[in-house]
């Protein structure tokens, strides 16, 4: 079945719109994944994030504002590409080729190195075998065995890639909703994500959440962020912000962040701020050419921090990212030019009427 015969006609939007052609969103993804970092160079080395408005952290709002870019990406494919498989096939190599290698690294290098006890019967260990096949089932990624790195501050594996199974699911229901056209129109978008949203909101004043499924909270998190990114595909207006109305959002945030909805508050603001600097009307060519690294930043700077650290046990945060970054950099770098741009050649090419709108910047 193709999207042809179930997809609304495309929002209306000028032919100079920035996310129909060159555009800084992919050194938005960097700044999104290096703050997600920036972040964990303190909690691995003082057990807290000291960067945060109120109680939101800058790796919090970082990832928040993932899915809200990944939403409005996700849209964009979704109305541009004209088939199931291809767009299910897109987000299959954009997702598994990496985490694929970083499993592997897991099995064959993390858990016989830097697990106690360690050597090299981890490698036929039917527990690390078992925890890599859980990854990529897009189970819980909690709890890697082994006791790997016991003896550091935090003693998970890889922390961030709980929200890799968000981002699936996001793939899933939304091209569900998208063949049902529950977001084909601008009016059915918005009522989905204030649903949703009210539900994030009000659910915890009267639910017990400890007794609902794992995740359950964080998934109307990330699902109204995702809904909010879907909005701004179908309201193209909206995504020109006046630099006003972002200041105003962003001084609410810094008043009223911690009281009722200073979420919601907060995403509008950083939404607000990716808009205006990822989608500016003048680009720069050496940042439109900036290779995206952030998904290899994203899902490889915490366990090469955590094995610096397990060598290395007194550093301070400065002193664990003047190693640490420089190292996972290298290794995004590679994962990047080796096993992820090659493995996003293999998507179908765009057809001749989508050439224009092709998915340039699907890179999440």
């Amino acid at each position: 079945m193709t999207f042809k015969t179930l997809a609304a006609p495309l929002p209306k939007s000028s032919p100079t719109d920035p996310l129909m052609r060159a555009n800084h969103l992919t050194v938005v993804r960097w700044l999104l994944a290096g703050l997600v970092a920036l972040g964990h160079l303190w909690l691995l080395t003082r057990g807290h994030e000291p960067f945060r408005i109120h109680q939101w952290t800058g790796s919090y709002m970082a990832v928040n504002g993932f899915f809200i870019l990944s939403g409005l990406l996700i849209a964009k494919s979704l109305h541009t590409r004209n088939s199931l498989s291809a767009y299910t096939k897109s987000r299959l190599l954009r997702i598994y080729p990496a985490l694929t290698a970083i499993v592997l690294a897991f099995i064959f290098i993390f858990s016989p190195v830097f697990s106690e006890p360690g050597g090299i019967s981890r490698l036929w260990s039917v527990d690390s075998w078992t925890y890599g096949l859980r990854v990529l089932a897009m189970g819980n990624p909690e709890q890697a065995p082994g006791g790997i790195f016991a003896a550091n501050l935090e003693k998970d594996f890889n922390g961030p890639l709980w929200t890799i199974r968000y981002e699936m699911a996001a793939y899933i229901l939304a091209a569900i909703a998208f063949a049902c056209g529950l977001i084909s129109r601008l009016s059915r978008v918005l009522i989905l994500f204030v649903s949703v949203q009210c539900a994030y909101l009000f659910a915890p004043l009267f639910l017990d959440f400890s007794a609902l499924p794992d995740g359950a909270l964080s998934l109307l998190r990330l699902s109204s962020a995702f809904l909010l990114g879907m909005v701004l595909w179908q309201w193209p207006a909206a995504r020109r912000p006046h630099w006003g109305i972002v200041i105003a959002l962003l001084g609410a945030f810094l008043i009223f962040g911690e009281q009722f909805g200073g979420e919601l508050v907060g995403n509008l603001a950083l939404t607000g701020l990716i808009l205006r600097f990822g989608l500016s009307n003048r680009t720069l060519a050496p940042l439109v050419k900036l290779p995206d690294y952030s998904y290899g930043i994203y899902i490889w700077h915490y366990p090469i921090l955590q094995a610096v650290l397990f060598f290395s046990p007194g550093l301070g945060p400065i002193e664990l990212g003047l190693i640490g970054v420089p190292l996972f950099i290298l290794v995004s770098a590679l994962s990047w030019h080796l096993i992820e741009k090659p493995a996003l050649k293999l998507k179908h090419r765009p057809g001749p009427k989508a050439v224009l709108v092709y998915e340039s910047q699907s890179q999440l």
